[in-house]
């Protein structure tokens, strides 16, 4: 019976942990249906979910408070002379229990009222929130006050806060009620009369009950909550557990961190000055509307092309599509046949208006894809996709869709990367068909669906969207020019290039012959009718290649961008294909693309500006690139007068041509030949990446009526 007492401690506690998180999430529920009324399948879904979430930290917690109590049991007995019988080591499971619920309680609490307030569980936002709180990455004097006043003014309404917690609080007390009467009067008799009698067998029982209920009944275990298929983001975060949510948010804001580190050694202007800086930068004379959103201005109407009605637009984003790589031959290894890389992005260069320094303003996909969708600068810790998805951006799929686009996405990979499904779903984007979507015989190069079954994919949505009558944002992000490069060897030209030491290559000419048929069968088929297609990276290579120290780092940034319209769209007025010289980056495409279809905002938060000019004619010779390697850790300002590249580590600075063929010139922060643009350059690395911790960029509440 004593061997027993202890394994019906272990089980009440384990499945009162359960119990206590279970409520907090049917707490919740109300809240979830009045944001989004669902199907009853997605709210079964969500709470089937949460529940296998919430027995992994259960299980965790019982595991660590039996060790816990099996440590400390096993001191006092060496030490202290305690019995060697179950009883003492039962007492402890019991303290640490209590302790381990509490803390969840604590945990659960503080999560029940984030999510009432933003519709969120602990998220990365709150972390950061609560450094700024207690002043521990904050400037001087002004992080733990803006914190403790805006603490403030949300507890002002006592009532509603102190009715909530007491609603809380009563049904987790109800809820841990019902669970020791349950337990008393029917799981512990039934333990008793059903147990097998085998004390061997009662814990090897117990042991597999607690290792599957770790791993959430399913082989993946946490991954599997973080992966799971709801494609609505206020019932995926329903699903997911708080504490598990949490960690990863924590974890992410630690990583932050060294940014601030970064600032105390370079020479950055304060915030204020930063701020003016940057507005002349950006606004070229606009006016900029409130100080509490430093960024947002009224925006003047430009000379730009405009469409007689709006277009359709096609956004393809190639997986590190690298400029440096287009137009060369390579000679095969084994044949030392000379192939073309890339022979029909080269063809269609001539009948494009091809951007030859268009740049990302990013790295990674996560920075590429915010800064193209929502034009607004990565920042240098966290990517703002990963970890900022609640904030209010002003975004391109919103903007769209509100002028009356349906908006789609269509990746091959899974909903969650990069954390794609909650940032698009709440910016803007109407459906994100992933790599679930696809059909089964979709051809696969281990479990990876092949750029050439996407593009297949791609074409087939196309097709419905073109039917529709109405206009359409479709956009995609391809994949196997990313390592480790696995593409099927179907043409001669992959096959001829597969001993290459860079598999890019391959991968590359592979993606070139794919994307050809794709494309030409698109004209063939009167499928661009109407329609304006933007085709570039999500950034240029990962990796550092390059002859050169400033090849290596800005290499990251070399992204081609080719704009296209289709026969339908083309006037003399409108569009005359070339190579233009003009600095351009993902940030520009947004405004751009709205002012083409006549639908730009009259007040807007974009960073970028309207180029739709250069369609016709030469100009934006003005216009300037921010662009920041969390690789690296540089960034880097492109102008008409080339690179001003900082080293945020060594504090190095110096300047390159854009096309990176000269050497390097190392500068002093203080010599005049630079000085100028030194001071943008810390103006914008400053202003952008404080604005986008506070949450200062955009509020819909404040500016979204005034559209």
């Amino acid at each position: 019976m004593r061997s027993w007492s202890f394994r019906r401690t272990l089980v009440f506690w384990w499945i009162l942990f359960l119990v206590i998180q279970q409520a907090e999430r049917l707490f919740l529920l109300p809240d979830a249906v009045a944001l989004e009324r669902p199907a009853i399948g997605i709210v079964l879904k969500s709470l089937m979910t949460g529940f296998r979430a919430d027995f992994i930290i259960s299980t965790i917690a019982i595991i660590c408070a039996t060790a816990m109590a099996g440590i400390v049991g096993l001191i006092l007995t060496w030490f202290g002379g305690m019995s060697r019988s179950g009883r003492p080591y039962h007492g402890l499971l019991t303290i640490f229990s209590a302790i381990a619920s509490l803390l969840i309680l604590v945990v659960l609490t503080a999560d029940m009222g984030y999510y009432h307030h933003n519709h969120q569980h602990l998220d990365f936002v709150f972390f950061e929130y609560l450094d700024d709180l207690f002043g521990l990455h904050s400037e001087p004097g002004m992080g733990g006050a803006q914190a403790g006043q805006q603490t403030a003014a949300e507890l002002a309404d006592t009532w509603a806060w102190a009715l909530k917690l007491a609603g809380f609080l009563l049904l987790e007390s109800l809820a841990i009620m019902m669970w020791w009467f349950g337990f008393k009067y029917r799981v512990e008799p039934a333990l008793s009369r059903y147990a097998p009698r085998s004390g061997y067998t009662s814990t090897a029982v117990l042991v597999v009950g607690l290792l599957l209920a770790g791993f959430g009944f399913h082989p993946r275990g946490p991954y599997a909550i973080r992966t799971v298929e709801i494609h609505s983001a206020v019932y995926y975060t329903l699903a997911q557990n708080p504490i598990l949510y949490g960690v990863d948010a924590w974890r992410a804001s630690r990583e932050s961190h060294p940014v601030a580190k970064h600032a105390l050694i370079i020479d950055a202007p304060p915030l204020d000055e930063a701020v003016r800086i940057a507005q002349e930068v950006l606004g070229k004379g606009e006016r900029f509307l409130d100080p509490r959103y430093p960024f947002v201005r009224e925006v003047r109407p430009t000379s730009g092309v405009r469409f007689e009605q709006p277009a359709n637009v096609l956004l393809i984003f190639v997986e590190g599509l690298d400029r440096r790589y287009l137009g060369r031959t390579i000679a095969a290894k084994n044949t030392g046949e000379a192939i073309q890389l890339t022979p029909f992005l080269d063809r269609l260069k001539g009948d494009s208006v091809y951007f030859e320094n268009f740049f990302a303003n990013g790295v990674q996909t996560s920075r590429g894809l915010f800064a193209s969708f929502c034009s607004y600068y990565p920042s240098q810790g966290a990517s703002a996709m990963k970890t900022r998805y609640a904030n209010d951006y002003m975004c391109l799929p919103t903007l769209l869709r509100s002028a009356g686009y349906r908006t789609e996405m269509i990746i091959s990979q899974h909903h969650d990367i990069n954390r794609l499904q909650l940032f698009m779903v709440r910016n803007g984007l109407d459906q994100l068909f992933d790599e679930d979507d696809f059909p089964k015989d979709a051809e696969k190069i281990g479990r990876q669906v092949t750029d050439g079954a996407l593009l297949t994919r791609f074409r087939s949505h196309l097709e419905t969207l073109q039917t529709s009558g109405r206009p359409f944002f479709l956009t995609t992000l391809t994949f196997n020019t990313h390592h480790p490069f696995s593409v099927p060897m179907t043409h001669k030209d992959v096959r001829a290039l597969r001993e290459e030491e860079d598999g890019y290559i391959p991968a590359l000419r592979y993606f070139d012959v794919e994307f050809e048929q794709f494309f030409l069968g698109l004209q063939r088929d009167g499928l661009l009718k109407n329609t304006v297609v933007f085709i570039l990276g999500d950034h240029g290579r990962h990796e550092m290649k390059g002859k050169s120290q400033p090849e290596q780092h800005l290499g990251h940034f070399m992204s081609p961008l080719f704009v296209w319209l289709d026969p339908s769209l083309r006037t003399p007025a409108n569009y005359r294909p070339r190579v233009v010289s003009a600095v351009a980056s993902q940030v520009d495409l947004a405004p751009t693309i709205l002012a083409l279809n006549g639908i730009a905002p009259h007040v807007s938060a974009l960073l970028g500006h309207d180029l739709s000019c250069i369609l016709v004619r030469d100009c934006g010779e003005d216009n300037v690139a921010y662009l920041s390697s969390v690789y690296s850790d540089v960034i880097a300002l492109a102008d008409k007068a080339g690179f001003l590249v900082y080293a945020l580590p060594s504090g190095e600075l110096y300047e390159t041509d854009l096309a990176l063929r000269t050497p390097a010139v190392v500068r002093a922060a203080g010599d005049s030949a630079v000085s100028a643009r030194y001071r943008r350059l810390l103006a914008l690395y400053v202003s952008s990446n404080v604005l986008l911790e506070r949450n200062q960029i955009w509020s819909w509440k404040e500016w979204g009526k005034r559209l």
